[in-house]
């Protein structure tokens, strides 16, 4: 299935970004489950509090020294290959 691809090709990229697997969950709840739905999002919000912080919540705040001379210049890379 193509959700199941998707999920799997992103938790490859969270291998290589150091982010914890269980932080994304995949599971296939009938319309007529609610019950089933509402216990997997408890079960998934208390995961995510015991694993904590998200891991790049620290790396997201610094800004990469080229957006910094970018934001400064007022241009970003978009712009930059959009003019050149």
């Amino acid at each position: 299935m193509k959700c199941q691809r998707v999920v799997d090709e992103t938790w490859q990229i969270m291998d290589l970004l150091g982010i914890d697997r269980q932080r994304l969950h995949l599971k296939w709840v009938s319309a007529s489950e609610g019950n089933i739905f509402a216990q997997e999002i408890r079960s998934f919000t208390e995961l995510l509090r015991e694993l904590g912080k998200n891991p790049l919540a620290e790396k997201e705040a610094e800004p990469a020294p080229a957006a910094e001379q970018n934001a400064a210049r007022g241009t970003s890379n978009l712009s930059q290959m959009a003019s050149g």
